[in-house]
């Protein structure tokens, strides 16, 4: 067996108490990375014309909309089954490695490829070029990161995390200082994700000791979960970033730019939700395997998730549109429309966050892809009737209403197929 330096004694702590233990950490490293990210997107943002503002966020949400090829669920399952048995963490972790680096170069390519026939000006087609390395150092570095998952060491997610976010927003304020203006800000984004790809290498092998291999090994074991678990994140990053992408097409980079600080903000709820959900799902993954989740229980957590939701309109309808005008300046005021209507999807979907936990934890992730189908399909064909017409506006309530649709049918059928697999 492959030796590991993780203290054991880590293992004796409570699983509720380890688990707030690490959304703890993961939430600290989100939320300090959120505020580094806000306060170099702000800078950006009055630097740049909102034009090119709008051509610096349409390259990363292109980009962006293609890195679920570059994983297609595979750390999902090594989470999964590394929590089970850590002890095979070097097994999954060599099996997968040589995959992902080939499915990361072949989703580059892709993107390069998709970015020619695209209707965007030749300079946004060159740094979505330019970005598309991204691709491989995050698809890689992601499997590393699965390590600190699996044995639960998040302060390390949360450690890289900000190291990344600082390297970006120094290099990003220098090269905007000396005139680059977008191609600098890709460039820093560049050699952000380089730094991110070392540190979890170097750090995850510290923690679980595996051989580094680029030879694609098709384990059918992994790859089954996955595909799943893939076409489910597909969907829902299209549907998540599909606003922005269908915004850039059939409007125009000054609606971009007055969109993305709305964004931004519901970026920050999402960060939180990122932290609680990575850090639970190790432990719901070996408590589902030890025993059967009660209704109670359930009941009490999806009660926990309405409250913070109210909580988060609440507080958005009070101060979040004034704080966003006041951090990007008055030029953005037609933005706080935007987050009124965002923040009510984003309210309805953490209801959703814990029946999606148990379908993940219990096998049943194909569920995950036929709610996200719909979501999805009603999340495109509202943006293209409604943004022609009425511009970001109508991508604010596509997103809003295809949230709504997923709470009100994804509810009721993920408790369906729980009950049916007596996992609940």
């Amino acid at each position: 067996m492959t030796q590991t330096k993780c203290d054991p004694g880590k293992r004796k702590l409570g699983s509720l108490a380890r688990g707030l233990t690490n959304t703890g950490f993961l939430f600290s490293g989100n939320a300090i990375s959120a505020v580094i990210s806000f306060v170099i997107t702000i800078y950006i943002a009055r630097i740049l014309p909102i034009s090119e503002f709008g051509s610096y966020i349409t390259v990363i949400s292109f980009v962006t909309l293609f890195g679920i090829f570059t994983d297609f669920g595979i750390n999902t399952v090594i989470i999964r089954e590394g929590a089970k048995q850590p002890e095979d963490t070097h097994k999954l972790i060599f099996s997968s490695m040589g995959l992902k680096f080939l499915m990361s170069v072949a989703t580059m390519f892709a993107v390069i490829v998709f970015a020619l026939f695209t209707p965007y000006s030749p300079e946004v087609k060159a740094l979505i070029v330019l970005m598309s390395v991204t691709l491989v150092m995050g698809g890689i570095g992601s499997l590393f990161g699965a390590v600190f998952c699996i044995y639960q060491d998040m302060q390390y997610i949360s450690i890289i995390q900000i190291a990344e976010r600082i390297t970006f927003a120094t290099l990003a304020f220098i090269f905007l200082i000396v005139g680059l203006a977008v191609p600098g800000v890709i460039l820093a984004i560049i050699v952000a994700a380089f730094v991110s790809l070392m540190l979890n290498l170097i750090i995850s092998r510290r923690i679980h000791s595996f051989k580094l291999n680029f030879k694609p090994i098709f384990d059918r074991a992994i790859l089954t979960p996955a595909v799943w678990f893939g076409l489910a994140g597909m969907l829902g990053l299209i549907w998540q970033q599909i606003g922005t992408i269908m915004i850039s097409l059939l409007s125009n980079m000054t609606q971009v730019g007055l969109y993305t600080p709305a964004i931004n903000y519901i970026g920050i709820g999402n960060m939180a939700v990122i932290a609680l959900t990575s850090a639970f799902f190790p432990i719901i993954c070996r408590a589902v395997h030890e025993r059967r989740i009660s209704k109670k229980e359930f009941s009490k957590y999806l009660g926990y998730f309405a409250v913070a939701g109210l909580a988060a309109v609440g507080v958005t309808y009070a101060f979040g549109g004034q704080v966003m005008i006041f951090a990007f300046g008055p030029k953005f005021a037609d933005s706080i429309v935007f987050i009124n209507v965002l923040i009510i999807g984003f309210a309805i979907n953490l209801l959703t966050i814990p029946t999606s936990l148990l379908l993940d934890a219990t096998d049943n992730q194909k569920v995950h892809v036929l709610n996200a189908t719909y979501m999805t399909g009603a999340n495109i064909g509202l943006n293209w009737i409604l943004i022609p017409t009425i511009g970001a506006l109508g991508a604010a309530y596509s997103t809003t209403i295809a949230q709504s649709l997923g709470a009100v049918l994804g509810i009721p059928i993920a408790l369906y197929f729980l009950k049916r697999s007596h996992s609940l």
